[in-house]
Protein backbone atom coordinates (compact mmCIF):
# COMPACT_ATOMS: atom_id res chain seq x y z
CA UNK A 1 0.00 0.00 0.00
CA UNK A 2 1.35 3.45 -0.86
CA UNK A 3 1.44 5.66 2.21
CA UNK A 4 2.31 9.16 1.11
CA UNK A 5 -0.15 11.31 1.79
CA UNK A 6 -2.33 12.11 5.03
CA UNK A 7 -5.27 9.92 6.82
CA UNK A 8 -8.86 11.70 7.19
CA UNK A 9 -8.43 11.47 10.70
CA UNK A 10 -4.76 13.03 10.44
CA UNK A 11 -6.35 16.06 9.08
CA UNK A 12 -9.32 16.47 10.84
CA UNK A 13 -6.90 16.57 14.08
CA UNK A 14 -4.80 19.50 12.96
CA UNK A 15 -8.09 21.47 12.03
CA UNK A 16 -9.19 20.53 15.02
CA UNK A 17 -6.00 21.58 16.84
CA UNK A 18 -6.25 24.94 14.76
CA UNK A 19 -9.51 25.78 15.69
CA UNK A 20 -8.89 25.40 19.51
CA UNK A 21 -6.09 27.74 19.24
CA UNK A 22 -7.89 30.11 17.40
CA UNK A 23 -10.63 29.84 19.90
CA UNK A 24 -7.94 31.05 22.47
CA UNK A 25 -6.22 33.71 20.50
CA UNK A 26 -8.82 35.77 18.74
CA UNK A 27 -10.70 36.87 21.17
CA UNK A 28 -7.59 38.34 23.05
CA UNK A 29 -6.06 39.98 19.69
CA UNK A 30 -9.16 41.66 19.83
CA UNK A 31 -9.63 43.01 23.21
CA UNK A 32 -5.82 44.16 22.75
CA UNK A 33 -6.66 46.11 19.64
CA UNK A 34 -9.82 47.66 21.53
CA UNK A 35 -8.19 48.45 24.30
CA UNK A 36 -5.17 49.80 21.88
CA UNK A 37 -8.42 52.48 20.51
CA UNK A 38 -9.30 53.34 23.49
CA UNK A 39 -5.75 54.47 24.98
CA UNK A 40 -5.19 56.25 21.78
CA UNK A 41 -8.30 58.07 21.69
CA UNK A 42 -7.46 59.29 25.47
CA UNK A 43 -4.31 60.07 24.30
CA UNK A 44 -5.31 62.37 21.31
CA UNK A 45 -7.66 63.80 23.83
CA UNK A 46 -5.39 64.74 26.41
CA UNK A 47 -3.14 65.87 23.68
CA UNK A 48 -5.63 68.40 22.52
CA UNK A 49 -6.09 69.05 26.20
CA UNK A 50 -2.51 70.22 26.77
CA UNK A 51 -2.52 72.12 23.65
CA UNK A 52 -5.30 74.63 24.85
CA UNK A 53 -3.02 74.22 28.69
CA UNK A 54 -0.03 75.83 26.32
CA UNK A 55 -2.31 77.99 24.40
CA UNK A 56 -3.73 79.22 27.84
CA UNK A 57 -0.20 80.35 29.04
CA UNK A 58 0.12 82.62 26.16
CA UNK A 59 -3.59 84.40 26.62
CA UNK A 60 -4.53 84.02 29.94
CA UNK A 61 -5.40 87.66 29.42
CA UNK A 62 -8.77 86.52 27.44
CA UNK A 63 -9.82 83.83 30.06
CA UNK A 64 -9.12 86.31 32.92
CA UNK A 65 -11.60 88.64 31.74
CA UNK A 66 -14.27 85.74 31.34
CA UNK A 67 -13.64 83.14 33.90
CA UNK A 68 -14.97 80.38 31.22
CA UNK A 69 -13.18 80.52 27.73
CA UNK A 70 -13.77 77.81 24.95
CA UNK A 71 -11.11 77.48 22.52
CA UNK A 72 -11.67 75.15 19.54
CA UNK A 73 -9.01 72.79 18.08
CA UNK A 74 -9.57 75.19 14.79
CA UNK A 75 -7.67 77.86 16.91
CA UNK A 76 -5.07 75.82 18.11
CA UNK A 77 -4.06 74.07 15.00
CA UNK A 78 -4.32 78.19 13.15
CA UNK A 79 -2.27 79.26 15.94
CA UNK A 80 0.43 76.32 15.52
CA UNK A 81 -0.53 74.61 19.10
CA UNK A 82 -2.06 71.49 17.40
CA UNK A 83 -1.24 69.98 13.72
CA UNK A 84 -3.35 69.70 11.54
CA UNK A 85 -6.01 67.25 10.56
CA UNK A 86 -6.61 65.64 13.60
CA UNK A 87 -8.55 62.61 13.86
CA UNK A 88 -9.71 60.38 16.99
CA UNK A 89 -7.96 56.87 16.08
CA UNK A 90 -11.21 54.57 16.53
CA UNK A 91 -13.46 55.98 14.64
CA UNK A 92 -11.11 57.93 12.15
CA UNK A 93 -13.64 60.54 12.26
CA UNK A 94 -12.23 64.52 12.40
CA UNK A 95 -11.95 66.74 15.52
CA UNK A 96 -11.98 69.85 13.69
CA UNK A 97 -15.16 70.43 15.70
CA UNK A 98 -13.39 69.87 19.15
CA UNK A 99 -13.00 72.16 21.44
CA UNK A 100 -11.69 72.88 25.57
CA UNK A 101 -13.82 74.52 27.25
CA UNK A 102 -11.48 76.60 30.07
CA UNK A 103 -12.95 77.76 33.25
CA UNK A 104 -11.43 79.86 35.59
CA UNK A 105 -11.73 79.40 39.73
CA UNK A 106 -10.63 82.66 41.73
CA UNK A 107 -9.25 81.82 45.28
CA UNK A 108 -7.07 84.05 47.73
CA UNK A 109 -4.15 85.22 45.40
CA UNK A 110 -4.87 82.22 43.63
CA UNK A 111 -6.35 80.78 40.04
CA UNK A 112 -7.13 77.39 39.46
CA UNK A 113 -8.01 76.42 35.57
CA UNK A 114 -10.46 73.60 35.08
CA UNK A 115 -9.72 72.18 31.22
CA UNK A 116 -13.06 70.61 29.83
CA UNK A 117 -12.94 68.24 26.62
CA UNK A 118 -16.17 69.08 24.43
CA UNK A 119 -15.96 66.26 21.02
CA UNK A 120 -17.96 66.58 18.41
CA UNK A 121 -21.15 65.31 17.63
CA UNK A 122 -20.52 62.67 15.23
CA UNK A 123 -17.14 61.53 17.17
CA UNK A 124 -18.98 60.99 20.47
Amino acid sequence: MNKNGFTLIELLGVIVILSLLLIIIVPSVTSSIQRGNKEADENTKNSIVLAARNWLSDNKAIVNDSLTYTVTVETLQSEGYLEENIKLPSKDCSLDGASVTITATETENNTKYDYTYNAPDDCK
